[in-house]
């Protein structure tokens, strides 16, 4: 029978606060891994239980689980003490995580879990990982919060015969169905060099979309699983801007007419841009 073993720990600043987690599985004295990764905003208990859980999904990658046995250090009392059933689990931000720890224990021969001091070496590097996770995630945040802010305005609004949610086709150009582009009368002078005929990009705003949605499914592969926002189509998204290539039938003023355009009644127009098929088309 094989055996593994592995040391954790997790950290907090603030407690709840910024968290990461470390772990080193080893086989014998070769350490086959040693990482860390971001906990969230979370305590350290939390912190704790996601790199115990890390550990045990990291280790399958180098044996074969069921004819392996796991010996598992943590200092961290209450965790040890919770998976041995000494304590009870009482948290519920815990619950989930002592149940996905004790989920995948089973995967295994064995798991045993022992205390050790936090001066035992091995969870003194994990220590260092984390302060070195926390540090990177600090930099990063402050990073991130010093970055400007985009400032965007629409540049006019869409006048469509689709007024409710569902009524627009998925794709503009599968129609045949005319749209007006109403542009704002500050910015007319910017349709200079636009004529009857072009095709040209319109950037709208999805101002209907839910911003929270990651994951969805693909309206190429509606049966396939979930996939991250970033690589379909939906509207549905972060921040919830269309590019769409129409054809530009006319223009009268500030009031463009085009055909290929899926926006909803009233959508907001971020951008207009012309299409250069020299540039724009992937097989030139």
């Amino acid at each position: 029978m094989r055996k593994l073993t592995i040391y954790t720990d997790g950290a907090s600043r603030g407690n709840p606060g910024l968290a990461a987690c470390a772990w080193i599985i080893l086989d014998g004295l070769e350490v086959l891994e040693a990482e860390s990764a971001g906990a969230g905003e979370n305590t350290n208990n939390f912190a704790e239980y996601t790199a115990l859980i890390s550990a045990l999904r990291s280790a399958k990658k180098y044996c074969t689980p069921n004819e392996t046995e796991l010996d598992v250090y943590s200092d961290s009392e209450l965790m040890i003490r919770q998976l041995r059933g000494q304590y009870a689990v009482r948290s519920p931000a815990l619950k989930p995580l002592f149940s996905e720890a004790v989920r995948l224990s089973k995967d295994y021969a064995s798991v045993s879990y022992t205390h050790v001091p936090r001066e035992n070496p091995y969870i003194s590097s994990c220590d260092w990982m984390c302060n070195q996770a926390l540090d990177m995630l600090k930099k990063r945040e402050e990073e991130r919060r010093s970055v400007p802010k985009p400032v965007c305005m629409p540049v006019g609004i869409v006048h469509s015969p689709y007024k409710e949610a569902g009524s627009a086709p998925k794709q503009g150009r599968i129609t045949n169905d005319i749209s007006e582009i109403e542009i704002y009368p500050e910015f007319e002078d910017a349709l200079d060099g636009l004529f009857a005929g072009d095709d040209i990009f319109v950037l709208c705003w999805f101002d209907r979309s839910d911003r929270t949605v990651l994951l969805t499914k693909s309206g190429r592969d509606p049966n396939g699983p979930a996939r991250g926002v970033f690589s379909t189509r939906s509207p549905a998204r972060p921040n919830p801007i269309s590019l769409t290539l129409v054809k530009l039938l006319e223009i009268d003023g500030n009031r463009l007419s085009v055909r290929g355009l899926e926006m909803l009644d009233g959508t907001p127009v971020l951008d207009i841009k012309p299409y250069y098929a020299d540039i724009d088309s992937p097989n030139v």
